[in-house]
């Protein structure tokens, strides 16, 4: 039985590994000027604000790039890919998360009401990042998901149309 769960432990493991990439082509720069990210959520435009956006590199053992950027209407949009190895396509699951929130009071900044929707709802795939283009002084690419209601999943919100170009930090 101890051999079988650690066969079970690696194949989790090996599963999803190989489901973070999707392929090497991180396919168009998308639309974003240089330090910015837009998108559009459920239709309406996300605009980053200035001193909002930010991409970042880390490798403890294990490559992550993540990139995130906030509005003036306290949006924000985050991506976090795990196994980052350069410029493909990423799948957006429970492993590559994509996380949009808000507040929906702005004149209130208490945390505990946050809106946060999420791709880590135990599907597969909820969408993509495109990473297109990569250095070690910038990162640029696409994005599109589905994001779950943390606290109701049955509610969604749609992430479309989604670019960023911005300057990127190695830790």
């Amino acid at each position: 039985m101890k051999n079988f769960k650690k066969v079970l432990f690696v194949l989790f493991i090996s599963l999803a590994v190989t489901a973070c990439k999707k392929d090497d082509e991180g396919g168009d720069d998308g639309q974003a000027g240089e330090g910015q990210m837009v998108a559009k959520v459920d239709g309406q435009n996300f605009q980053s604000l200035e001193g909002t956006v930010m991409a970042q590199e880390s490798n403890s053992g294990v490559r992550t790039l993540a990139v995130s950027a906030g509005t003036v209407n306290s949006e924000n949009l985050q991506m976090i890919i795990i196994n980052f190895d350069g410029e493909g396509t990423y799948d957006l699951n429970f492993t590559n998360i994509g996380t949009y929130s808000f507040l929906p009071d702005p004149s209130n900044p208490d945390p505990s009401t946050v809106v946060v929707y999420s791709t880590a709802n135990g599907n597969s795939s909820n969408g993509t990042i495109n990473i297109s283009s990569y250095s070690t002084t910038n990162v640029k690419g696409t994005f599109s998901f589905t994001g779950y209601n943390i606290n109701n999943p049955s509610e969604t919100t749609s992430v479309t149309e989604g670019s960023f170009d911005m300057a990127l930090t190695q830790n």
